[in-house]
Protein backbone atom coordinates (compact mmCIF):
# COMPACT_ATOMS: atom_id res chain seq x y z
CA UNK A 1 0.00 0.00 0.00
CA UNK A 2 1.09 3.58 -0.69
CA UNK A 3 0.39 6.02 2.13
CA UNK A 4 0.70 9.81 2.24
CA UNK A 5 0.83 11.73 5.50
CA UNK A 6 0.30 15.51 5.52
CA UNK A 7 1.77 17.14 8.63
CA UNK A 8 3.34 20.59 8.35
CA UNK A 9 5.45 19.99 11.48
CA UNK A 10 6.43 16.34 11.10
CA UNK A 11 10.08 15.74 11.89
CA UNK A 12 12.78 13.22 12.79
CA UNK A 13 14.54 12.47 16.11
CA UNK A 14 17.73 14.34 15.15
CA UNK A 15 16.10 17.66 16.01
CA UNK A 16 15.10 19.10 19.37
CA UNK A 17 11.38 19.19 20.18
CA UNK A 18 10.79 17.03 17.14
CA UNK A 19 7.27 16.06 16.06
CA UNK A 20 8.09 12.39 15.45
CA UNK A 21 4.66 10.73 15.71
CA UNK A 22 4.29 10.10 12.01
CA UNK A 23 7.88 9.08 11.49
CA UNK A 24 7.40 6.42 14.18
CA UNK A 25 4.32 5.08 12.42
CA UNK A 26 5.82 5.43 8.94
CA UNK A 27 9.01 3.49 9.61
CA UNK A 28 6.90 0.63 10.95
CA UNK A 29 4.71 0.66 7.85
CA UNK A 30 7.88 0.48 5.74
CA UNK A 31 9.14 -2.45 7.78
CA UNK A 32 5.82 -4.20 7.03
CA UNK A 33 6.37 -3.72 3.31
CA UNK A 34 4.36 -0.54 2.63
CA UNK A 35 5.46 2.77 1.14
CA UNK A 36 5.05 6.02 3.10
CA UNK A 37 5.63 9.63 2.05
CA UNK A 38 5.45 12.41 4.64
CA UNK A 39 4.87 15.98 3.46
CA UNK A 40 6.36 18.64 5.74
CA UNK A 41 6.32 22.42 5.56
CA UNK A 42 9.71 23.95 4.80
CA UNK A 43 9.77 26.17 7.88
CA UNK A 44 8.78 24.94 11.34
CA UNK A 45 8.97 26.89 14.59
CA UNK A 46 9.84 23.59 16.30
CA UNK A 47 13.14 23.43 14.40
CA UNK A 48 13.54 27.21 13.84
CA UNK A 49 14.98 26.54 10.42
CA UNK A 50 14.18 25.41 6.90
CA UNK A 51 14.25 21.79 5.80
CA UNK A 52 15.35 22.90 2.32
CA UNK A 53 18.62 24.27 3.70
CA UNK A 54 19.53 20.97 5.37
CA UNK A 55 18.02 18.41 2.99
CA UNK A 56 17.01 20.27 -0.17
CA UNK A 57 13.38 19.49 -1.01
CA UNK A 58 13.31 15.73 -0.45
CA UNK A 59 15.13 13.21 1.70
CA UNK A 60 14.76 9.70 3.08
CA UNK A 61 15.22 8.22 6.55
CA UNK A 62 14.74 4.56 7.49
CA UNK A 63 12.92 4.00 4.21
CA UNK A 64 10.45 6.83 4.83
CA UNK A 65 10.41 9.52 2.15
CA UNK A 66 10.00 13.15 3.18
CA UNK A 67 8.90 15.84 0.74
CA UNK A 68 9.31 19.51 1.64
CA UNK A 69 6.51 21.93 0.76
CA UNK A 70 7.57 25.55 0.32
CA UNK A 71 6.22 27.65 3.25
CA UNK A 72 7.23 31.07 4.52
CA UNK A 73 9.02 31.67 7.86
CA UNK A 74 7.00 33.20 10.69
CA UNK A 75 7.32 34.41 14.25
CA UNK A 76 4.72 33.85 16.92
CA UNK A 77 1.07 33.15 16.15
CA UNK A 78 0.27 36.10 13.91
CA UNK A 79 -0.68 36.59 10.29
CA UNK A 80 2.55 35.13 8.89
CA UNK A 81 1.91 31.81 10.62
CA UNK A 82 -1.63 31.72 9.24
CA UNK A 83 -0.30 32.46 5.74
CA UNK A 84 2.40 29.79 6.15
CA UNK A 85 -0.40 27.31 6.83
CA UNK A 86 -2.11 28.37 3.62
CA UNK A 87 1.24 28.05 1.77
CA UNK A 88 1.27 24.42 2.86
CA UNK A 89 -2.04 23.80 1.09
CA UNK A 90 -1.38 25.94 -1.98
CA UNK A 91 2.14 24.72 -2.70
CA UNK A 92 1.48 21.17 -1.55
CA UNK A 93 -0.95 20.62 -4.40
CA UNK A 94 1.90 20.92 -6.88
CA UNK A 95 3.88 18.17 -5.16
CA UNK A 96 1.11 15.61 -4.76
CA UNK A 97 -0.88 16.14 -7.97
CA UNK A 98 0.78 13.31 -9.92
CA UNK A 99 1.22 10.89 -7.02
CA UNK A 100 -0.86 7.76 -6.62
CA UNK A 101 -1.75 6.88 -3.03
CA UNK A 102 -4.07 4.31 -1.51
CA UNK A 103 -4.41 6.14 1.82
CA UNK A 104 -4.13 9.81 2.72
CA UNK A 105 -3.83 10.90 6.37
CA UNK A 106 -4.13 14.66 6.89
CA UNK A 107 -3.04 15.76 10.37
CA UNK A 108 -4.09 19.03 11.97
CA UNK A 109 -1.32 21.06 13.38
CA UNK A 110 -3.52 23.32 11.22
CA UNK A 111 -6.69 22.63 9.16
CA UNK A 112 -5.08 23.45 5.81
CA UNK A 113 -3.53 19.97 5.92
CA UNK A 114 -7.14 18.71 5.77
CA UNK A 115 -7.73 20.95 2.76
CA UNK A 116 -4.78 19.34 1.02
CA UNK A 117 -6.04 15.84 1.82
CA UNK A 118 -9.54 16.58 0.58
CA UNK A 119 -8.18 18.22 -2.59
CA UNK A 120 -6.15 15.09 -3.34
CA UNK A 121 -8.99 12.66 -2.60
CA UNK A 122 -11.22 14.48 -5.08
CA UNK A 123 -8.58 14.09 -7.78
CA UNK A 124 -7.97 10.44 -6.79
CA UNK A 125 -11.35 9.08 -5.60
CA UNK A 126 -9.84 5.63 -5.00
CA UNK A 127 -7.64 7.06 -2.21
CA UNK A 128 -9.11 6.63 1.28
CA UNK A 129 -9.10 9.99 3.07
CA UNK A 130 -8.49 10.15 6.85
CA UNK A 131 -8.33 13.17 9.13
CA UNK A 132 -6.24 13.29 12.29
CA UNK A 133 -7.29 15.78 14.96
CA UNK A 134 -4.32 16.87 17.03
CA UNK A 135 -4.99 20.49 17.95
CA UNK A 136 -8.75 21.07 18.07
CA UNK A 137 -9.61 23.94 15.76
CA UNK A 138 -10.66 26.59 16.60
CA UNK A 139 -11.55 25.42 20.13
CA UNK A 140 -7.96 25.33 21.44
CA UNK A 141 -7.18 28.82 20.17
CA UNK A 142 -10.30 30.12 21.90
CA UNK A 143 -9.49 28.25 25.15
CA UNK A 144 -5.98 29.73 25.14
CA UNK A 145 -7.40 33.22 24.62
CA UNK A 146 -5.62 33.66 21.29
CA UNK A 147 -8.84 34.51 19.44
CA UNK A 148 -12.50 35.10 20.28
CA UNK A 149 -15.30 32.76 19.13
CA UNK A 150 -16.56 35.38 16.65
CA UNK A 151 -13.11 36.05 15.12
CA UNK A 152 -13.02 35.52 11.32
CA UNK A 153 -10.36 32.82 11.72
CA UNK A 154 -12.57 30.96 14.22
CA UNK A 155 -15.45 31.10 11.76
CA UNK A 156 -13.21 29.88 8.94
CA UNK A 157 -11.95 26.94 10.97
CA UNK A 158 -15.50 26.05 12.04
CA UNK A 159 -16.46 25.96 8.36
CA UNK A 160 -13.46 23.75 7.52
CA UNK A 161 -14.34 21.32 10.31
CA UNK A 162 -17.95 21.03 9.15
CA UNK A 163 -16.81 20.56 5.55
CA UNK A 164 -14.06 17.98 5.99
CA UNK A 165 -15.42 15.94 8.89
CA UNK A 166 -18.22 14.72 6.65
CA UNK A 167 -15.88 13.74 3.80
CA UNK A 168 -13.59 11.25 5.47
CA UNK A 169 -13.44 7.47 5.69
CA UNK A 170 -12.37 7.80 9.31
CA UNK A 171 -11.08 10.22 11.94
CA UNK A 172 -8.16 9.72 14.31
CA UNK A 173 -8.06 11.82 17.46
CA UNK A 174 -5.31 12.37 19.99
CA UNK A 175 -7.90 13.40 22.58
CA UNK A 176 -9.90 10.77 24.51
CA UNK A 177 -13.24 12.54 24.14
CA UNK A 178 -14.18 15.13 21.49
CA UNK A 179 -17.94 14.66 21.79
CA UNK A 180 -18.43 18.26 22.91
CA UNK A 181 -16.48 19.55 19.91
CA UNK A 182 -18.45 17.37 17.50
CA UNK A 183 -21.73 18.50 19.05
CA UNK A 184 -20.74 22.15 18.77
CA UNK A 185 -19.77 21.72 15.13
CA UNK A 186 -22.94 19.74 14.46
CA UNK A 187 -21.43 16.55 13.03
CA UNK A 188 -21.67 12.88 13.97
CA UNK A 189 -18.52 11.08 12.75
CA UNK A 190 -19.10 7.50 11.63
CA UNK A 191 -15.66 6.13 12.48
CA UNK A 192 -13.43 7.64 15.18
CA UNK A 193 -10.35 6.10 16.78
CA UNK A 194 -8.50 7.47 19.80
CA UNK A 195 -4.79 6.94 19.07
CA UNK A 196 -2.67 9.19 21.33
CA UNK A 197 1.01 9.95 21.10
CA UNK A 198 3.48 7.40 22.37
CA UNK A 199 7.05 6.94 23.46
CA UNK A 200 9.95 4.54 22.90
CA UNK A 201 10.28 3.11 26.40
CA UNK A 202 13.34 1.00 25.59
CA UNK A 203 15.40 4.09 24.77
CA UNK A 204 14.87 5.38 28.31
CA UNK A 205 15.89 2.14 30.01
CA UNK A 206 19.43 2.15 28.58
CA UNK A 207 19.95 5.56 26.96
CA UNK A 208 22.89 6.11 24.66
CA UNK A 209 25.40 8.78 25.80
CA UNK A 210 25.11 12.23 24.23
CA UNK A 211 28.03 14.66 24.03
CA UNK A 212 25.75 17.72 24.00
CA UNK A 213 24.23 16.67 27.32
CA UNK A 214 27.63 15.99 28.90
CA UNK A 215 28.83 19.43 27.80
CA UNK A 216 25.91 21.03 29.65
CA UNK A 217 26.27 19.01 32.85
CA UNK A 218 30.04 19.47 33.03
CA UNK A 219 29.46 23.19 33.67
CA UNK A 220 26.92 22.78 36.48
CA UNK A 221 27.49 23.06 40.25
CA UNK A 222 26.99 20.07 42.52
CA UNK A 223 23.32 20.59 43.38
CA UNK A 224 19.96 18.94 42.69
CA UNK A 225 19.50 19.31 38.94
CA UNK A 226 15.92 19.89 37.77
CA UNK A 227 15.31 19.67 34.01
CA UNK A 228 12.53 21.09 31.87
CA UNK A 229 12.70 19.85 28.27
CA UNK A 230 10.20 21.35 25.84
CA UNK A 231 8.99 24.52 24.19
CA UNK A 232 9.62 27.79 25.99
CA UNK A 233 6.43 29.63 24.99
CA UNK A 234 3.75 31.56 26.93
CA UNK A 235 1.12 28.87 27.56
CA UNK A 236 3.66 26.42 29.02
CA UNK A 237 3.64 28.12 32.42
CA UNK A 238 7.35 28.87 32.68
CA UNK A 239 6.80 32.51 33.62
CA UNK A 240 4.37 31.47 36.36
CA UNK A 241 6.86 28.94 37.73
CA UNK A 242 9.73 31.43 37.83
CA UNK A 243 7.58 34.03 39.55
CA UNK A 244 6.83 31.48 42.28
CA UNK A 245 10.46 30.42 42.46
CA UNK A 246 11.44 34.02 43.19
CA UNK A 247 9.23 33.87 46.31
CA UNK A 248 10.84 30.67 47.63
CA UNK A 249 13.33 31.10 50.48
CA UNK A 250 16.74 31.69 48.92
CA UNK A 251 18.40 29.20 51.29
CA UNK A 252 16.04 26.49 49.99
CA UNK A 253 16.22 27.55 46.35
CA UNK A 254 20.02 27.45 46.38
CA UNK A 255 19.96 23.66 46.76
CA UNK A 256 18.75 23.38 43.16
CA UNK A 257 19.75 24.17 39.60
CA UNK A 258 16.95 24.53 37.05
CA UNK A 259 17.64 23.85 33.37
CA UNK A 260 15.21 24.89 30.62
CA UNK A 261 16.10 23.22 27.33
CA UNK A 262 14.08 23.70 24.16
CA UNK A 263 12.93 25.96 21.33
CA UNK A 264 11.62 29.35 22.30
CA UNK A 265 9.85 32.48 21.16
CA UNK A 266 12.49 35.20 21.29
CA UNK A 267 10.45 37.88 23.07
CA UNK A 268 9.09 35.43 25.63
CA UNK A 269 12.54 33.96 26.27
CA UNK A 270 13.91 37.44 26.96
CA UNK A 271 11.09 38.05 29.43
CA UNK A 272 11.53 34.84 31.41
CA UNK A 273 15.31 35.26 31.49
CA UNK A 274 14.82 38.71 32.98
CA UNK A 275 12.76 37.38 35.90
CA UNK A 276 14.75 34.17 36.47
CA UNK A 277 16.57 33.99 39.83
CA UNK A 278 20.11 32.75 40.27
CA UNK A 279 20.50 29.06 39.47
CA UNK A 280 18.19 29.05 36.42
CA UNK A 281 19.76 28.37 33.01
CA UNK A 282 18.36 28.30 29.48
CA UNK A 283 19.72 26.21 26.60
CA UNK A 284 19.02 25.74 22.92
CA UNK A 285 17.19 22.52 21.87
CA UNK A 286 19.15 19.30 21.78
CA UNK A 287 18.40 16.37 19.44
CA UNK A 288 15.39 14.38 20.55
CA UNK A 289 17.56 11.28 20.44
CA UNK A 290 19.54 12.83 23.35
CA UNK A 291 16.51 13.30 25.59
CA UNK A 292 16.67 9.87 27.32
CA UNK A 293 20.28 10.50 28.32
CA UNK A 294 19.40 14.02 29.49
CA UNK A 295 16.72 12.62 31.77
CA UNK A 296 19.04 9.96 33.12
CA UNK A 297 21.53 12.65 34.16
CA UNK A 298 18.87 14.81 35.84
CA UNK A 299 17.81 14.39 39.47
CA UNK A 300 14.29 15.59 38.80
CA UNK A 301 12.11 16.61 35.85
CA UNK A 302 9.93 19.73 35.79
CA UNK A 303 6.51 20.00 34.17
CA UNK A 304 4.91 23.44 33.98
CA UNK A 305 1.71 24.64 32.34
CA UNK A 306 -0.39 27.80 32.36
CA UNK A 307 -4.00 27.75 33.50
CA UNK A 308 -6.23 27.48 30.42
CA UNK A 309 -9.80 26.59 29.61
CA UNK A 310 -8.72 23.43 27.81
CA UNK A 311 -10.49 20.27 28.96
CA UNK A 312 -7.54 17.91 28.54
CA UNK A 313 -4.32 19.96 28.65
CA UNK A 314 -1.19 18.05 27.66
CA UNK A 315 -3.15 14.81 27.36
CA UNK A 316 -0.98 13.69 24.45
CA UNK A 317 2.15 15.67 25.23
CA UNK A 318 5.40 14.05 24.13
CA UNK A 319 7.03 15.67 27.13
CA UNK A 320 4.66 14.05 29.62
CA UNK A 321 5.06 10.64 28.00
CA UNK A 322 8.85 10.88 27.84
CA UNK A 323 8.99 12.07 31.45
CA UNK A 324 6.93 9.05 32.46
CA UNK A 325 8.99 6.61 30.39
CA UNK A 326 12.17 7.82 32.11
CA UNK A 327 10.79 6.80 35.55
CA UNK A 328 12.41 9.92 37.02
CA UNK A 329 10.68 11.82 39.83
CA UNK A 330 8.68 14.81 38.53
CA UNK A 331 7.94 18.22 39.98
CA UNK A 332 4.64 19.12 38.32
CA UNK A 333 2.05 21.84 38.26
CA UNK A 334 -1.21 20.60 39.79
CA UNK A 335 -3.69 20.10 36.93
CA UNK A 336 -6.42 17.53 37.54
CA UNK A 337 -6.42 15.82 34.14
CA UNK A 338 -2.66 15.23 33.94
CA UNK A 339 -1.51 11.62 33.78
CA UNK A 340 0.77 12.32 36.75
CA UNK A 341 -2.37 12.74 38.85
CA UNK A 342 -3.54 9.24 37.91
CA UNK A 343 -0.22 7.62 38.80
CA UNK A 344 0.65 9.87 41.75
CA UNK A 345 4.09 9.84 40.20
CA UNK A 346 4.92 13.48 40.87
CA UNK A 347 5.26 16.11 43.57
CA UNK A 348 2.82 18.93 42.86
CA UNK A 349 2.71 22.69 43.22
CA UNK A 350 -0.02 25.19 42.32
CA UNK A 351 0.49 28.05 39.86
CA UNK A 352 -0.98 30.59 42.28
CA UNK A 353 0.82 29.48 45.45
CA UNK A 354 4.51 29.97 46.20
CA UNK A 355 3.91 28.13 49.48
CA UNK A 356 3.06 24.92 47.59
CA UNK A 357 6.24 25.18 45.52
CA UNK A 358 8.31 25.79 48.65
CA UNK A 359 6.70 22.76 50.31
CA UNK A 360 7.37 20.63 47.23
CA UNK A 361 11.05 21.60 47.14
CA UNK A 362 11.43 20.82 50.84
CA UNK A 363 9.87 17.40 50.28
CA UNK A 364 12.29 16.71 47.44
CA UNK A 365 15.22 17.37 49.77
CA UNK A 366 13.89 15.49 52.79
CA UNK A 367 11.94 12.50 51.43
CA UNK A 368 13.09 9.39 49.58
CA UNK A 369 11.58 9.95 46.12
CA UNK A 370 13.92 7.74 44.09
CA UNK A 371 11.13 5.32 43.12
CA UNK A 372 8.39 7.94 42.72
CA UNK A 373 8.47 7.68 38.93
CA UNK A 374 8.15 3.88 38.73
CA UNK A 375 4.36 4.05 38.42
CA UNK A 376 4.76 6.54 35.59
CA UNK A 377 6.70 4.03 33.53
CA UNK A 378 4.06 1.37 34.20
CA UNK A 379 1.43 3.81 32.92
CA UNK A 380 3.10 4.32 29.53
CA UNK A 381 3.65 0.64 28.78
CA UNK A 382 0.39 0.75 26.83
CA UNK A 383 1.62 3.81 24.98
CA UNK A 384 4.59 2.25 23.24
CA UNK A 385 4.89 3.14 19.55
CA UNK A 386 4.67 -0.54 18.58
CA UNK A 387 1.26 -0.96 20.20
CA UNK A 388 -0.06 2.33 18.88
CA UNK A 389 1.16 1.50 15.39
CA UNK A 390 -0.85 -1.72 15.33
CA UNK A 391 -3.95 0.24 16.28
CA UNK A 392 -3.21 2.92 13.67
CA UNK A 393 -2.60 0.34 10.92
CA UNK A 394 -5.74 -1.61 11.81
CA UNK A 395 -7.91 1.51 11.68
CA UNK A 396 -6.61 2.53 8.26
CA UNK A 397 -6.78 -0.86 6.63
CA UNK A 398 -9.85 -2.53 8.11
Amino acid sequence: MRIAIFNHYASIPEFGSSETRHFEFAKRFVKDGHSVDIYVGDYSHLNSSKWSIKFNHAFEKDGVRFFVIKTRPYRGNGLDRFLASYDYFRNGKRLIAKQDYDFVVASSPHPFAWSLGWWYSRKKPSAKFFIEIRDVWPDDLISLGTIKPFHPVAKLFDFMCKTYYSKVVGMITLMPDLSHHFERIGVKPKRVAYIPNGTEIESFVNPAPCTKVDEIFNTLPSKKIVVYAGSIVPHKGIREFLELLNEVDESLRNNFVFLFIGPSQRDYLSHVKAIAPKGVFFYEPIPKSCIPYLFKKADLLLFTLSQTGMKDPAVSSYKVLDYMASAKPVLSVDVESLAFKQTEGAIFYKNDSAETLQSALRKILSADIATLGDKNREFVLERSWNRLYEKFKSFLMQ
